[in-house]
Order: structure tokens, then C-alpha cells, then sequence
């Protein structure tokens, strides 16, 4: 169509005449810029796409139309419709949360760890300390526990305060599901968080009501009173138990070394071997004097008397029969004389027997001294909460952040929905 008053243009004008001497200036001037128009249309249509019948034309509008439909769907459904919702959801539906905020310290004269004093010594004494917030600890986690949910259930009705909240069933709790959801549930609405250098423990509880919020708060600190209650009774009872359990033990044995002693007290007929053993060195110390003296009698005799005088066949007689006893008293103790145990077998067994009697008796006496030292640190020994700050009175809301959610969704929405189209584009380009 651009062609066409170009050649009626140039149809108007004198052609030129070749095989001439002259030519029309004008005549060339125009031929130059026709040529010059011919090559930049043929090299424009040489850049452009080949030109589509009918049919193609038809069919490419209705692909670009069909594309533009579904990236305008494909938004709506996946950018319009969230930011919809979540603006009807969070604007109208969603209900307040309201966070009562309490914080408090566990104190108590707790024992350090094992090598405390290496550890100051080296400049790790805060690890020595760490066994003193053990409580703490325990404390922080009941309050996490499902413990604390059936502790809480006998004395507040829990399942009221987080049941669905008007026409908001997203935030509330239902109580027909199970008791792991309850759990989670209970930890996502009651956050604990621990001071690890101060051993404060603050408790942040989350419910649809001001009042609420600052009951259940209460009413889990007064748990955690009961619990710290319970943590020393046990502490006390189990030390206490422990040190019972020695004194039993020692008693045990004791009582094992007596029955043996008295055993062998009857099957020797001994009530002291070491006492029959003490008296037989003293009884043949006796007969020796008296022996020493007979001899020397004897001898003074024989010097004055006849070999054959009675005095002298008395003193000989008292002599043989003193030596005699001796040598029987000896026998008894050394074992010679086969008719009697050895008094030195019995006296080592003896002495064996004594001496465990004696360690039983002194480990008694130690596990005694034990068991009233153990009550003593019982005693001693205390676990309390200190209150740092009483559940504070909600003045607004701490959640939803409805602001905040909305265009959190909203731009989440958009960039899948933008990743998504995309990759379509993508897709369609390498596919044509």
C-alpha cells in the first residue's frame, strides 16, 4: 500500500533516456532517492516477521488472547483472591490476643558440681554455678509440659478460655482433638523464656481476654510455687532416703559380723580366746616361777641331804609335775596336743572376726553421722520463687498484626504468582 503513490509518483515524471549525450539533473536526482526507498522497504520487510494470511493472523490473536486470559486468572487466583481473604480475615474475623507478662526467679542453697574449685581456680567458675539453675530449668520446662495443662485443667477451666473465639475458627482450640495438638497448641499461646546469667524465667500467656490472660498466669505461678515445693521435698526426701538406705547397709553387715563371731563362739566353747589365751601365758608363767623355785630347793637339798631323802623325793616330784603342766599348757597353745585346738589357730581366727566386727561398727557409726549430717543440709537446703514482676494487665492487643500479615501474604501471593508466570514464559518461548 506504500508502494502504490510512490509509482504513481514516479509514473508522472519524464523517463530518462539512455544513449544520450545529455541528462535532465532532476531526472537522476529522483532515480537515486526511488532506488534508496526501494532498498530500505526491502530491507525493513527482510527484518521484520513474514507476514501471516488470514488465518494465521486469526490464530495468533486468539493465542495472545488466550494467554492474556490466563495470566489474568492465574493472578486473580493467586494474588487478588489471598489479599482478599486475608483482608476479610485479619480486618474482621481474626480476634485479639491479649499477653499478660510475668516474671520471676527461682532461689534456692543448692549443692555446686563435682571439682567446682578446679573450675574457679582455671576461670571457669560460671560453670560451677550452672548446677545451682537446674531448677530454674525444671521450673521452665513444667511450665511447657503437659503436666502443667492437667495440673491447670483441675483448677481452671482451660478448654473455655481457648475455645473458638466468635467467628474466628482459626485461632481457638478444639477440644475434641488430640492431646498432642492440645500441646502445641498450649506452647504457641504460653511462651517461657530463660535468663541463663540471672536464672529469671518470664512467662508471656496469650488468650482472647485481658482478665484471662491474667488468670491463667496466676494461676500458673501459684503452679509453679507447688512445684518448688515439691522440688525440695524430693530433693530432702531422696537425700535423706539415700542416707538411710547406708545406715541400713552398715547395720546389715554389722549385724552379718556378729551372727559369724557368736557362731564361733559356740562351735569352740570360747567366749574370748584371746582372754583363755592371755590366762594360759599367765598360768605358765606362774608354774615357771614355782618350777624355778622347786629346782632351786631341790638343789640346796641334795647338797645337805642324801640322794635318798623324802624331802628330796618330794621336791623331785614337784618338779616333774610342774614341768608337766607346763609342757601341757605349751601343747595347748603351740598345737601339739592333738586332743584341743591350737589356741593360736582360734586366736587368729578370732582376731579375724573381731576386726570386722570392729569395721562394721565403726562404718555404723560413720553412716549415723552421715544420715544426721544429711538432715542437717536438708534442712538447710530451700527452693522459692521470687517475684520480679506480677502478671501485668493487658492494655491492647498483641496479636494478630493485621498490617503486618496482610502484606506479608500479599507479597508472598505476588511472588509466587510473578515465579509462576515466569516460568511459563519461559516455557512458551522455548516451545516456539
Amino acid at each position: 500500500m506504500l508502494e502504490s503513490p510512490r509509482k504513481s509518483a514516479a509514473g508522472k515524471l519524464p523517463k530518462p533516456r539512455f544513449g544520450t549525450s545529455t541528462r535532465d539533473p532532476s531526472v537522476g536526482l529522483w532515480f537515486s532517492i526511488e532506488s534508496l526507498n526501494r532498498l530500505a522497504t526491502k530491507a525493513g520487510h527482510s527484518l521484520q516477521k513474514p507476514s501471516l494470511s488470514g488465518t494465521g493472523r486469526a490464530e495468533a490473536r486468539t493465542a495472545t488472547n488466550t494467554r492474556s486470559s490466563w495470566l489474568w486468572r492465574s493472578f486473580i487466583f493467586l494474588v487478588l483472591a489471598p489479599l482478599v481473604t486475608s483482608s476479610i480475615y485479619f480486618g474482621f474475623l481474626a480476634s485479639d490476643q491479649f499477653g499478660s507478662e510475668m516474671r520471676f526467679a527461682v532461689r534456692g542453697a543448692t549443692e555446686l558440681l563435682p571439682g567446682s574449685d578446679a573450675l574457679a581456680a582455671s576461670g571457669l567458675g560460671k560453670l560451677a554455678s550452672l548446677n545451682s539453675n537446674q531448677d530454674v530449668y525444671i521450673v521452665a520446662d513444667y511450665i511447657a509440659s503437659r503436666s502443667m495443662i492437667d495440673d491447670l485443667s483441675k483448677e481452671i477451666d482451660l478448654a473455655a478460655i481457648y475455645r473458638k473465639p466468635g467467628f474466628d475458627g482459626w485461632t481457638g482450640f478444639v477440644p475434641l482433638r488430640a492431646a498432642e495438638d492440645l500441646l502445641r497448641y498450649w506452647r504457641s499461646m504460653v511462651q517461657t523464656s530463660v535468663e541463663a546469667a540471672s536464672g529469671i524465667v518470664t512467662v508471656t500467656v496469650k488468650t482472647f481476654s485481658r482478665e484471662n490472660s491474667v488468670r491463667v498466669a496466676t494461676a500458673i505461678r501459684a503452679r509453679c510455687d507447688v512445684v518448688a515445693n515439691q522440688l525440695l521435698n524430693r530433693v530432702r526426701h531422696d537425700a535423706i532416703e539415700r542416707a538411710t538406705a547406708e545406715v541400713k547397709s552398715a547395720r546389715a553387715q554389722l549385724s552379718a559380723r556378729q551372727d559369724s563371731l557368736e557362731q564361733f563362739r559356740n562351735a569352740r566353747r570360747q567366749i574370748d580366746p584371746l582372754a583363755l589365751a592371755r590366762s594360759l601365758g599367765e598360768t605358765i608363767t606362774t608354774l615357771r616361777r614355782d618350777l624355778v623355785e622347786v629346782e632351786v630347793k631341790l638343789d640346796t637339798a641334795k647338797a645337805s641331804l642324801a640322794s635318798d631323802a623324802p624331802q628330796i623325793k618330794m621336791l623331785a616330784a614337784n618338779r616333774q609335775i610342774l614341768s608337766d603342766q607346763i609342757a601341757a599348757l605349751e601343747a595347748r597353745i603351740t598345737g601339739a596336743d592333738l586332743n584341743s585346738p591350737a589356741v593360736s589357730a582360734v586366736l587368729a581366727e578370732y582376731d579375724k572376726l573381731d576386726v570386722e566386727k570392729s569395721l562394721a561398727e565403726q562404718a555404723v557409726a560413720l553412716a549415723e553421722r552421715m544420715l544426721d549430717n544429711t538432715k542437717v543440709d536438708a534442712n538447710r537446703h530451700h527452693i522459692y520463687l521470687v517475684a520480679i514482676e506480677d502478671p501485668t494487665v493487658p492494655q491492647s492487643p498483641v496479636a494478630p498484626r493485621r498490617a503486618h500479615m496482610i502484606l506479608l501474604i500479599s507479597l508472598g501471593a505476588l511472588s509466587f504468582w510473578s515465579l509462576i508466570a515466569a516460568i511459563a514464559a519461559n516455557v512458551r518461548d522455548h516451545t516456539i
